[in-house]
C-alpha cells in the first residue's frame, strides 16, 4: 500500500512538472510573438512615415529639372523635361527660367521660358503641376506685379488696332482669387477701350496699361 502510494505521489508530481513546463513554453513563445508584432508595427510605421515624407517645393522642381519626375499637365497627363525640346535655338524650344513665388504663396514656381510664354510649373503634394502655360498668339503667356501682387497674364496682340488681356490672381497655385479683363479696339475706327467689360475712358485705360506694363515679365525663349 505503501508502494501503490508513492507511486500516486510520484505520478501527480511527474503531471504537475509538465504542466508547468507547459505554460512556461506558452509564455516564451507568446512573448517572443509580441516581440515580432512590435517589431513588424515599428517596420510599418517606419514605411508609413517614408511614403508619407514631405519634399520641398524647391527639391521637387530640382527632381523634375534632372529628369528624375514628371509634371502633370493642365490636361492632366503627365510629361518630363525630356519631352521638351530644350536648349535648340529653335522659336519653338524652351530654357530653364527664373523661379519666383507668381502664386503668392511664399514659395517659389519654376518658369520654363519657351513658345508662347512657355509654361510655369508648381510643386505641392509631392508632385509638380503645369500652373500655366501659353497656348498660341491668341494667349501669350507673362506675369506682372499688380497692386503689390503677382498676376499671371494672356495677352492677344493678334489683330492690327485689337489688343486684349486676360488676368488672374492666385494665392496658392489651385486657389484662383481674382481676374481682370481689359482690352482696346480701333478696327472700327473708333477707339473703344474696357475694363471687365465696362467701357472707360482713354486716360483711365492708359493710365491702367502703365501700372501693368512697366513691371510685366516676358518668358518666351
Amino acid at each position: 500500500m505503501y508502494t501503490n502510494r508513492c507511486k500516486k505521489i510520484a505520478i501527480l508530481v511527474c503531471v504537475f512538472m509538465t504542466v508547468l513546463n507547459i505554460v512556461a513554453c506558452g509564455q516564451e513563445k507568446g512573448d517572443e510573438s509580441s516581440v515580432n508584432q512590435q517589431e513588424s508595427s515599428m517596420q510599418t510605421v517606419e514605411s508609413i512615415n517614408e511614403e508619407d515624407k514631405t519634399i520641398g517645393a524647391e527639391e521637387l522642381l530640382d527632381l523634375f529639372i534632372n529628369g528624375s519626375i514628371g509634371a502633370i499637365s493642365s490636361e492632366n497627363s503627365e510629361f518630363y523635361i525630356t519631352d521638351l525640346d530644350m536648349d535648340s535655338g529653335e522659336w519653338d524650344s524652351y530654357s530653364i527660367g527664373e523661379r519666383v513665388d507668381l502664386d503668392n504663396d511664399g514659395e517659389n514656381e519654376l518658369i520654363i521660358c519657351g513658345p508662347y510664354g512657355g509654361k510655369y510649373l508648381d510643386a505641392r503634394n509631392n508632385k509638380v503641376y503645369e500652373f500655366a502655360a501659353g497656348e498660341g498668339d491668341g494667349l501669350v503667356l507673362s506675369y506682372t506685379v499688380y497692386n503689390d501682387s503677382t498676376w499671371i497674364m494672356y495677352s492677344n496682340r493678334m489683330h492690327t488696332g485689337y489688343e486684349a488681356y486676360h488676368m488672374e490672381k492666385f494665392e496658392g497655385a489651385d486657389n484662383l482669387v481674382a481676374e481682370m479683363n481689359f482690352d482696346e479696339d480701333n478696327v472700327g475706327g473708333e477707339e473703344k477701350y474696357t475694363l471687365n467689360g465696362k467701357e472707360i475712358s482713354y486716360d483711365e485705360y492708359f493710365e491702367l496699361c502703365s501700372k501693368i506694363f512697366a513691371t510685366e515679365v516676358t518668358t518666351t525663349e
